[in-house]
């Protein structure tokens, strides 16, 4: 698939933009400086491609619903389509037209296949970012080729440091050792913490008689403490009461003593107080009242007094109102007279301009001979049609001048040189068009044998073991892969056999050495006194006991002997005893000796078998390769070797077969060229001595087709000189009509300029200039008509305003006659309003002065009440003439009364119900130093015995808790469900661990059968890219087998030394990167339906050489797939056009 066009009408920065890809070019660059919309256009390909994402990124200029973006495209087999996408749920794609009918949801199906965004961002998608990241891990990860070569292809990274981490993940979960680290160890020990805990929590009748037992006697302590702290807290509750209520009751004797100094005040009513307060502040109020109405009434009077108002004034004042509020009418219409009036002076201007512009005297004789519209509208028409007939009459003369040029150069044009008819020419060269078009693949056949010849070579070379001659070796039977890991299997076995039975024979052998060194070790110590040899000193003694006691006679000699005898027996019996564990241990080693000797003979003869039968399957394997010559390595690597053998020979297949194709294009070649050389000599070509014949073939093409040209050129001259003389004579006459339309014309349009006053000789440009005058005419007219009204209007509407206002001054104001009548009338209204504000205010102050007379008298008369209520009040204390004093005394009885009653109160609320008198009795001979000694006394040993009250409940509760416990099983059970629960999380566990396990596994068969498959292919064209990336300083790719026995890729440089990947610089293992992923990209277009590769900016970290190199190695794969880069900086364009020339589709943006 490839886009021969990208139409972003509504995207991102981007509107209306249109990018044309030529079909010709090997290369696309889309170069813009930043901000220009790179970025735009790269996001909105994905999204035309598979739909916008659901967060409107691009829609910071656009409305997100108005978002667009259209195509039009092309598959491998040539199917096209146009069409665009825009943002929503559901019929995202439509047509590419004005109507945007909806097209099928999956009408991109036969272009893009089963891609799918991620995968073709990943795959076709290449950045900076991730060219220099999937560099870096190739270069970190080392060369293993599976993991590579899935990289390169998916656009996945770290796949080998994936797979690690997976099997550290598993590690982490499970392993063959344990480890309080591995979480399913952990899990294993919290189900044995919890067994341990059922059996543990199960009823045991023992522990259920204790716990009763503990029971009954905190129940008895308790009892017995709670009577001890009832008596505690009854004596201490006593003496805190006496304390307390000591210091009330000698309040309430103090309150009572000053009681006693209002005797005289008892015999007064209840409410005689609060009646003699209230009219005492009546009193004082009232006074009050009295001083601020008579100073209110002296303010008044004089603010009377300071108020004059002008009756004369007051009096014009409506008058004076009415003048004032036409004020600004007056004022405004004498300023709208002064403009209104220079409006008619400006129209007066327009109108003698008219009529100057019209050639007429003044604007009188203008309004005089002012033609109708009919008039207007003949004079109209005939001015179009005479302008019409002028532009008729030019356009045909310049019509008549092109074609009389034209038929003078063609009469002038005759044809040169030699007509050949290029008819039977052409059949020849289309009959022999098939063999030509062979015969252009000649060189690249040649090129294709010299390059399968060298890889031959240097894949013959690269074998191990080495092949000394290829056809001597494919012509020599060879094992088949089955039969060398048949054999591999049998060899293996005979190894493990030959190595297990030598295992067990250096066992023996080092355990037989350790016993014979611990015997020796144990002798070194001392002496070791065996079974054997106590025996024999005991048949000894026996003997000489014997024989002693059998003698008739016995002599002194015979009984030492004897006495010797014994001893050595008794000597040896206690050293054996003495050294038991030598003995024992001693007796051991001597056991397992005697047992090791058959076992070593048996090991020795078995390992003997082991190793000669190993010996034979080594010479089978051998006997494999004998024809070929070869000395075999280990199996595995046979197995591969015998592998590359057959590749070698596939090679040589497809060699030879080129070969052919190379001998039959030749003879083709040679049968050819005469051929080619007598059509050259037919038709004048001069340079075929020169050429080729594939070169020969496209220069006689051309040739053949330039006669054609002449040949057809000259065939239609004569048809073109008889039109052109056709033309001219057509417009000849048409030239003729418009002279006669263009006369009468004239006759008519000097009828109608005389009708409207124009002078004879009058032009239409002249007319048409006179018509826009009277057109302007009648509006002017109007317009200065209407001004004069308002002014006539105006001036009559000021002229009784200024009567007015002078006849208000003469009668009320002689003093304002100097002043303007606007200003006159503000004055007296400024006077009016004065009078009318004093008049006013003086009426308030009269109304106010009244008011305050009543007040005053009111107030007096309350005062009077309240002195007889004072009086009255007076003859109920006899003898008390000072009321004030009075009040004085009978407050603080009041509140002496107050406090006494709140004593009392608090007395009854403290006493807990006891009477007065009880506690009085209760204080008799009370000392409060004493009491507070024995309250400290008290409250320490109830403090005492609430913490062992405290505490026996404690032990009670936990009693209680144990119990229930017991009697519901509850421990019992939550250790069985903790152990449940542990039982499934290992099984969690488990298959997590499985999983992590399989999925490792499948990671690591699909890397393996993914080289397995594209490694020779693609690693072949890896190398060809990576050479021309690199400027030919690399030759190629190889792929080695590690110490590992694995396959790792490695770079040759030309000199042949080869470069583990991480001894590459970052910038070459950027190129490597670069060049795996064009080479996958290439097997993928093979084999699918390509989609075009988006490259944007990868050349920013290289220098001009590689980026040269890098472009080049892009135009290599135009073949296979559509490549488009962008790009922002300048000098890769400039390097571009430079190294690709026209091949290269620069589109700025």
């Amino acid at each position: 698939m490839r886009f021969k066009s990208l139409e972003i009408l509504r995207y991102g920065a981007l509107t209306d933009r249109t990018l044309k890809f030529r079909p010709d070019a090997r290369l696309h660059i889309i170069y813009g400086p930043n901000e220009a919309g790179k970025s735009s256009a790269l996001a909105a390909i994905s999204d035309l491609m598979f739909g916008f994402p659901t967060a409107a990124e691009y829609s910071f200029l656009h409305e997100a619903n108005t978002l667009r973006v259209g195509a039009e495209i092309v598959s491998q087999g040539g199917q096209s389509l146009a069409f665009r996408r825009r943002r929503g749920r559901k019929n995202t794609l439509l047509s590419a037209d004005a109507a945007e009918t909806a097209l099928p949801e999956d009408a991109l199906a036969a272009f893009i296949g089963s891609l799918n965004r991620d995968v073709f961002e990943r795959a076709f998608g290449l950045n900076s970012d991730r060219l220099r990241l999937g560099a870096a891990a190739m270069l970190k990860g080392g060369g293993e080729i599976g993991s590579l070569l899935f990289s390169a292809a998916s656009g996945l990274l770290g796949l080998t440091q994936l797979k690690q981490s997976l099997e550290n993940e598993a590690d982490l979960i499970f392993g063959p050792r344990k480890s309080k680290d591995r979480s399913f160890y952990q899990v294993l020990e919290r189900h044995d913490e919890a067994k341990r805990a059922e059996r543990d929590s199960e009823l045991k009748s023992g522990d259920w008689k204790r716990l009763l037992a503990d029971a009954a006697d905190i129940e008895a302590q308790l009892a017995a403490l709670q009577a001890e702290r009832q008596e505690t807290r009854h004596t201490l509750d006593r003496l805190t009461m006496l304390k307390t209520l000591e210091p009330v009751l000698a309040e309430i004797d103090a309150e009572q003593d000053r009681l006693a100094e209002f005797v005289d005040l008892a015999a007064l009513p209840q409410a005689f107080a609060t009646e003699l307060a209230q009219a005492l502040a009546r009193r004082q109020a009232v006074e009050a009242a009295i001083r601020v109405a008579d100073a209110e009434m002296g303010r008044i009077a004089d603010d009377i007094s300071a108020t004059p108002v002008d009756e004369a004034i007051r009096a014009a004042a409506p008058a004076i109102m009415a003048r004032y509020a036409e004020t600004a009418d007056y004022r405004s219409k004498t300023k709208d007279m002064q403009r209104v009036s220079g409006e008619i002076d400006e129209f007066d201007a327009r109108l003698v301009q008219f009529a100057r512009r019209l050639g007429l005297s003044d604007v009188a004789e203008v309004e005089r001979v002012q033609p109708s519209d009919a008039e207007l509208a003949r004079i109209r028409r005939l001015t179009s049609e005479g302008m019409a007939l002028q532009r008729d009459h030019s356009d045909v003369g310049q019509r008549l001048a092109e074609a009389r040029d034209q038929l003078r150069r063609l009469e002038e044009t005759a044809a040169s040189g030699r007509l050949i008819d290029p008819k039977p020419y052409q059949e020849q060269m289309t009959v022999l068009q098939p063999d030509l078009s062979e015969l252009s693949r000649l060189d690249a056949v040649a090129v294709q044998v010299e390059r399968l010849e060298r890889d031959l070579e240097a894949a013959t070379a690269r074998m191990s073991p080495a092949i000394d001659d290829l056809e001597r070796l494919l012509s020599v039977p060879l094992p088949d892969i089955a039969a060398l890991a048949k054999q591999g299997d049998t060899l293996a076995e005979a190894e493990a056999d030959s190595r297990d039975a030598a295992n067990r024979l250096a066992a023996l052998e080092n355990e037989a050495s350790e016993i014979v060194a611990k015997i020796a070790g144990m002798q070194h110590e001392g002496s070791i006194v065996t079974r054997e040899e106590i025996a024999e000193a005991r048949i000894l003694r026996d003997g000489v006991w014997q024989s002693f006691a059998a003698a008739p006679k016995s002599t002194k000699d015979n009984a030492e002997v004897v006495s010797q005898a014994i001893r050595e027996a008794d000597r040896l019996a206690d050293l054996a005893l003495a050294n038991a564990d030598r003995v024992s241990r001693h007796t051991q080693l001597r056991l397992r000796q005697a047992e090791l000797d058959p076992q070593l003979e048996a090991a020795r003869s078995e390992s003997f078998t082991k190793d000669k039968a190993l010996e034979a399957a080594r010479k089978t394997y051998r006997q494999l390769f004998e024809p070929a010559g070869v000395k075999p390595l280990s199996p595995d690597r046979m197995i591969d070797w015998r592998r590359a053998v057959d590749a070698l020979s596939r090679q040589r297949e497809t060699l030879d077969d080129i070969r052919d194709e190379l001998a039959e294009l030749k003879r083709k070649e040679a049968r050819l060229g005469p051929v080619l050389a007598d059509l050259a000599d037919a038709t004048g070509y001069s340079a075929a001595a020169s050429l080729a014949p594939s070169a020969l073939a496209r220069g006689l093409s051309r040739h053949i087709e330039t006669i054609a040209e002449r040949w057809t050129d000259s065939r239609s001259l004569e048809g073109k000189r008889a039109a052109a003389r056709e033309n001219i004579a057509s417009l000849e006459q048409r030239q003729s009509d418009i002279n006669v339309s263009i006369a009468k014309f004239e006759a008519a349009f000097a009828n109608a300029a005389l009708a409207i006053g124009l002078p004879e000789g009058t032009t239409v440009d002249m007319a048409e200039a006179a018509i826009e005058i009277w057109k302007s005419l009648p509006e002017t007219l109007t317009e200065r008509e209407n001004r004069r009204r308002r002014v006539r209007g105006m001036q009559r509407d000021t002229t009784a305003f200024e009567h007015a206002v002078r006849d208000l001054v003469n009668a009320i104001a002689p003093d304002l006659k100097p002043l303007a009548p606007d200003a006159a009338a503000e004055a007296l209204h400024e006077r009016a309003v004065s009078a009318n504000a004093g008049d006013q205010r003086r009426a308030a102050l009269e109304k106010a002065r009244q008011q305050a007379g009543l007040r005053l008298a009111r107030c007096r008369s309350d005062l009077e009440e309240v002195e007889a209520e004072l009086a009255a009040l007076s003859i109920q204390v006899p003898g008390e003439h000072d009321l004030d004093a009075l009040l004085a005394r009978l407050e603080e009885r009041r509140r002496l009364q107050s406090r006494l009653a709140e004593s009392r109160a608090r007395f009854a609320l403290q006493a807990n119900g006891q009477d007065e008198a009880h506690v009085r009795a209760g204080l008799s001979g009370f000392d409060r130093v004493v009491a507070e000694l024995e309250i400290e006394q008290l409250a320490a040993r109830d403090q005492t015995q609430l913490s062992r009250f405290a505490d026996l409940n404690v032990r009670l509760a936990e009693n209680q808790r144990q119990r229930q416990l017991l009697e519901n099983g509850a421990g019992a059970e939550l250790a069985v469900f903790q152990k449940n629960a542990a039982e499934a999380e290992a099984k969690a566990l488990a298959r997590e661990w499985l999983v992590l396990k399989l999925a490792s596994s499948l990671l690591a068969s699909s890397m393996e059968t993914y080289r397995e498959r594209q490694a020779d292919p693609v690693m072949r064209r890896a190398g060809e890219l990576f050479s021309v990336l690199t400027g030919g300083r690399f030759s190629r790719l190889v792929q080695l087998y590690d110490d590992r026995d694995e396959l790792q890729l490695q770079a040759e440089r030309t000199g042949g030394e080869k470069v583990p990947l991480d001894g590459l610089s970052e910038g070459t293992g950027d190129q490597l990167y670069l060049a795996l992923r064009l080479a996958f990209l290439e097997d993928y277009s093979a084999r699918n339906e390509p989609a075009p590769l988006i490259v944007d900016d990868i050349f920013q970290t290289f220098d001009d050489d590689r980026t040269a190199s890098g472009l080049k190695a892009l135009c290599g794969t135009a073949d296979r797939f559509q490549t488009i880069l962008f790009t922002h900086e300048m000098s890769v364009v400039d390097i571009a056009t430079r190294e690709i020339g026209k091949e290269l589709d620069l589109i700025r943006l």
